[in-house]
């Protein structure tokens, strides 16, 4: 939530991406979409190679950040005002008729953006514990954590967090960034869906399946990062359909490199659909004969994974000796089968997730019938090689929760989209393309009870199919009416996830405006809210000012380090065999979110312990 006037200063990122929307606008054909598009992935790119280069500076505090910015928002403005654009750059044009619920519903995903605190598991697990320690070590080095994802995953979303915390010096803007993310992801779809030859309302349709996705919805007021490797993947897709018409100008393949290069440090799921979509480029390349233009793209793509993603990359393989991260880590997540059955059982599974419904006999049936064909074709469907071992098929978790939620209608009318897409000319290579991206995700990812989440960016790209087909449609009176009531009840299904969503939602019992802002931080957790306050306010009373953490597993750190930030956090045990822990006779205080043996491992038995729950206990040295 929202505490100071510091606040403001998120006020710089916001006019920096406007004044570069207005001087990177195409000149020859005004296209409001793609001036917001390329000016989001210039400044989403400039600030990732920034946040290095401060890195190496060891300047990774308030001060250069808020120059940086500042620098930023004049150099910009001065460049967008020598040319000053007419306004008809920017006309955006929709039909009326479905504006207003999608509107309302995006607004009232704003008020609980701006109203919740960062509360979901992995966020308060890894995605932010990572920028305090950034902050703290003035760098993006390596340092010991017990949890390890800290350092593995790549943090081109957490880039973009770190400098909001750093200019307005908390994170109550934070959820701000996916919000946003939402919204370019969807004025990028809507954009594709009109290159494919979709009028307004098919535009508008698509930008609605995509924006009332539960998924899309709960992402949208959170501080995970699917939605923003989802905008990027989408970024890239409609550059790439520009190719489709045309031979790719030098502005069309630097902003295809910069959006490739952002989905790769961003996360590794967008890259399952950013391939295929870069395939479809560079085949549209050759068609019209310009080898040379496709090679050089594809060399510029590469460069531009590399130079954003490759710092990063270089760190993991510094601390776990591959790039990859260590490879149990690798294999937890990433199918170890790779044949046509046991794939096509993973893919059928990761469909039938996003399908689930409040009905239970159509879950019964859509899941009996996977079950039936991994039968067939003689694949276990809960198969180590292509299910992450605390999942179990087929689940039934059809609630909107952030994780887990599925988005049974949209995700049937992409698919239909998709099958009708391959039936016309003039979207069959779009549609195979999306069809790669559709065979590529069960190809790597297990399945498991959170992967509806993570295939955004193949449901993404398939979204402006379900615009294009749907649209024709309604020139039918029966299949018009059928729409309508399809897209009726996919919104009513994203207005059901923002206000009765978890863990974050805006009516009923558990709203964030009956909660305090620490027992809503812990919705995830509420049974361990009193013991991390009971233990951070133990640590101020002792006068500490060297405090040791002892976490296990995925236990939380973030809110230790939020209400302890002018204290030095000591890790005091690490996961991480090339990045030893302190030692414990370093600090004047430990915290421990563990189990006891865990803790009484670190810790010296003749410390005072204070045991506050089954996981959280503080302990301290004797007198002197």
């Amino acid at each position: 939530m929202i505490h100071n006037a510091r606040t403001l200063l998120a006020l710089l990122p916001v006019g920096t991406l406007v004044f570069t929307t207005v001087a990177l606008r195409p000149r020859i054909a005004p296209d409001g979409r793609l001036a917001v598009i390329r000016g989001s992935i210039a400044v989403a790119v400039a600030t990732v190679l920034a946040t290095e280069l401060l890195s190496l500076c060891n300047a990774i505090s308030a001060g250069p950040v808020i120059a940086l910015w500042c620098a930023a928002a004049a150099a910009t403005g001065w460049w967008a005002w020598r040319d000053k654009p007419d306004k008809s750059a920017f006309n955006i044009k929709f039909p009326k008729w479905y504006i207003a619920p999608i509107a309302l519903l995006v607004v009232a995903e704003l008020v609980l953006a701006l109203a919740s605190a960062p509360n979901n598991y992995d966020s308060n697990s890894y995605h932010l514990p990572k920028i305090e320690h950034w902050i703290a070590n003035g760098n993006l080095g390596n340092f010991p954590t017990a949890q390890i994802q800290q350092l593995i995953l790549v943090p081109g979303a957490e880039y973009l967090l770190l400098h909001l915390r750093l200019l307005t010096g908390g994170d109550g803007t934070f959820n701000l960034l996916q919000w946003a993310a939402g919204l370019l992801g969807a004025a990028a779809a809507a954009r594709c869906a009109a290159q494919l030859g979709a009028g307004r309302a098919g535009q508008w349709i698509t930008a609605a399946v995509f924006l009332t996705a539960p998924a899309v919805v709960l992402e949208s007021t959170s501080t995970q990062n699917d939605l923003v490797v989802t905008a990027w993947v989408l970024c890239a897709a409609t550059i790439a359909l520009d190719g489709r018409a045309r031979p790719a100008t030098t502005a069309d393949v630097l902003a295809l490199a910069g959006a490739a290069g952002l989905v790769m440090v961003t996360k590794s799921t967008g890259l399952m659909a950013l391939v295929p979509v870069l395939a479809y480029w560079a085949i549209c390349q050759l068609r019209q004969h310009k080898l040379k233009r496709m090679l050089y793209g594809g060399c510029l793509v590469a460069a531009a994974c590399a130079l954003l993603a490759g710092p990063p990359l270089l760190r993991v393989h510094e601390a776990f000796g591959s790039p990859l991260g260590p490879r149990d880590y690798r294999e937890g997540l990433s199918t170890t089968r790779h044949d046509p059955p046991a794939l096509l059982v993973n893919g059928l599974r990761l469909g039938a997730s996003t399908l689930l419904t409040p009905m239970r006999p159509v879950n019964a049936a859509v899941g009996g019938a996977v079950l039936e064909v991994a039968d067939l074709v003689g694949v276990d469907p809960n198969d180590p090689g292509i299910t992450q071992w605390r999942s179990i098929f087929p689940g039934d978790r059809w609630k909107p929760d952030e994780d887990r939620s599925p988005y049974p209608m949209q995700s049937a009318l992409v698919l239909l989209g998709t099958a009708a897409g391959l039936c016309w000319r003039r979207t069959r290579g779009y549609a195979l393309a999306v069809v790669g991206a559709m065979l590529l995700t069960p190809a790597i990812l297990k399945w498991q009870d959170w992967g509806n989440r993570l295939i955004l960016p193949a449901f993404a790209v398939a979204t402006p199919l379900a615009g294009y087909a749907l649209e024709r449609a309604l020139k039918s009176r029966v299949l018009g009416a059928l729409v309508v009531l399809a897209l009726v009840t996919g919104t009513v299904h994203g207005y059901a996830a923002v206000f009765y969503g978890q863990p974050r939602r805006l009516v009923g019992q558990g709203s964030v405006f009956t909660l305090d802002g620490w027992q809503e931080r812990f919705v995830r957790m509420p049974d361990q809210a009193a013991a991390y306050r009971t233990a951070i306010d133990q640590v101020r009373a002792s006068g500490a000012d060297r405090v040791g953490l002892v976490l296990e597993g995925d236990l939380w750190e973030y809110p230790l380090q939020l209400e302890l930030r002018d204290k030095h956090l000591v890790e005091l045990y690490s996961e991480v065999d090339r990045l030893p822990a302190g030692n414990v006779h370093s600090v004047d205080a430990v915290i421990c979110v563990s189990s006891q043996n865990w803790c009484r491992a670190v810790v010296p038995a003749d410390w005072t312990y204070t045991q506050i729950d089954d996981f959280v206990t503080t302990a301290f040295p004797p007198r002197s």
